[in-house]
Order: C-alpha cells, then sequence, then structure tokens
C-alpha cells in the first residue's frame, strides 16, 4: 500500500495511471463495438475527459525537457548525445503545443485547436523515434561488444554470412533479455509509434490495436516509474 501511495503522489505515476484509463476505454470501445452503444457513449466521454486532465496534469513539463535537453547536450557519446538532445527538444515543443490545445479546449485562449493538435503529435511522433534511434544504438553497441572475439568457421563466405546472421539474432535475443531497460523502452518507443502514426494518418490501424498499444506503452511507463532500475540510461 506504501508503495502504491508513493507511485500515485508522483506526477508521472499518476499520468501513467490515467494514461492506462484513457486507452483502456480506446480499447474497450473498439471491443464492444456497436454491441452496447450506452456503454460505448460512456467510454468516449471518458476518453475525452482523461485525455483532458492529463493535458493539465502535463502543464509546464515543457521547461523539465528542455532541462532533460540541457543534460543530455553534455554525453561524451556524440551520437547519443545528439539522438537524446533532439528527442528531448522535439519532447518539449509537443509539450508546449500540447499546452496551447489545452487552452484552447478550456476555453481559456482563442486558437486553432486541431492545428496545434496536429502539430504537438508530429513532435511528439519525432520525439519518439529519435528515442527508438537510441534503443537501436545502444543494441548495435551491445551487439559489437559480443561479435569483437565471435569465431567464425572457415569455409565458403555464404557459410560465414550465414553463420553471423544466425549469431547476430541469436545474440540480439540474449541482449534484449539480459538488458530489461532496453527491452522496455524499445517495446514501449514500439507502441507508441503505432499510436502515434495511426493518429497522423500515416496508416490505417483499428481503434482496438491502437488502444491496446496505448495500454501495454502506459503498463511498461508504470512499470520504470514503480521500480527505477528497469529505466534506460542515460535518458
Amino acid at each position: 500500500m506504501e508503495s502504491f501511495i508513493n507511485f500515485t503522489a508522483q506526477t508521472k505515476g499518476r499520468d501513467k495511471l490515467f494514461r492506462t484509463v484513457q486507452y483502456g476505454s480506446i480499447f474497450l470501445r473498439a471491443v464492444l463495438g456497436s454491441t452496447n452503444t450506452d456503454v460505448v457513449n460512456k467510454m468516449k466521454k471518458l476518453e475525452s475527459q482523461v485525455s483532458m486532465t492529463r493535458k493539465l496534469m502535463r502543464f509546464g513539463k515543457s521547461l523539465d525537457s528542455v532541462e532533460a535537453a540541457r543534460r543530455a547536450s553534455k554525453l561524451q557519446d556524440e551520437l547519443l548525445r545528439v539522438l537524446l538532445t533532439a528527442s528531448h527538444t522535439n519532447r518539449s515543443i509537443f509539450l508546449l503545443f500540447d499546452h496551447l490545445v489545452w487552452l484552447g479546449r478550456a476555453g481559456v485562449l482563442q486558437t486553432d485547436v486541431d492545428r496545434w493538435n496536429w502539430l504537438s503529435l508530429r513532435f511528439w511522433f519525432l520525439s519518439t523515434v529519435l528515442s527508438l534511434l537510441r534503443d537501436l544504438y545502444s543494441m548495435q553497441q551491445a551487439l559489437q561488444i559480443k561479435h569483437k572475439h565471435l569465431p567464425y568457421p572457415n569455409g565458403v563466405v555464404d557459410n560465414e554470412l550465414h553463420f553471423e546472421a544466425k549469431v547476430r539474432q541469436e545474440s540480439l535475443k540474449r541482449i534484449l533479455a539480459e538488458n530489461l531497460p532496453l527491452c522496455i523502452d524499445t517495446s514501449k518507443n514500439v507502441c507508441d509509434i503505432v499510436v502515434q502514426m495511426t493518429r497522423l494518418k500515416v496508416i490505417d490501424v483499428s481503434d482496438g490495436w491502437v488502444g491496446f498499444c496505448g495500454v501495454v506503452s502506459s503498463i511498461l511507463g508504470i512499470m520504470v516509474i514503480a521500480n527505477p532500475t528497469l529505466k534506460l540510461t542515460p535518458s
């Protein structure tokens, strides 16, 4: 109980719980379909209200992303520095535009809500893509370490290439199994990208899959907040 109280006391923890409810309502709405119109309408209202609540809870978080970008700009690894700095910068812009969306929908500010919402989604998408590239870079680094003293069989080049491909595949499985933070971060980013690309109308995915990916991403985020050792560093 104490752990749960400490978790919900954090803004990030509450946000992830609300996010799970938000995407869970989208998933249930898709599963129920037209079988229960009353419940579907309630799920729509719940999703809308939770979305607005989350936007309010994120108010001012753009400054946190600016600070995260500043810290990332001091990393020694050049590629890691570029990827993380750019990711946090795009996230800060996404949150800034997200603030404008909330102000517009709340009636505080007269603005083109749809335009700012579209722009915020694009910067959220860019931030996640850069974060996923950071995950792939970490995987590549781990593969290089494992392959440094890899013995190759003598024989035909095709056999050597086949051997290397097979070893890389097995090594990647081991890396993800042994490095849980990397596995969680990669899975979370992939799920988020599916949601983002659907909202940006880049791909056509059903609401059921959007809700499912959103719930999975949210649960993985909850795991990281509840257990900081699962957080991929540096971040």
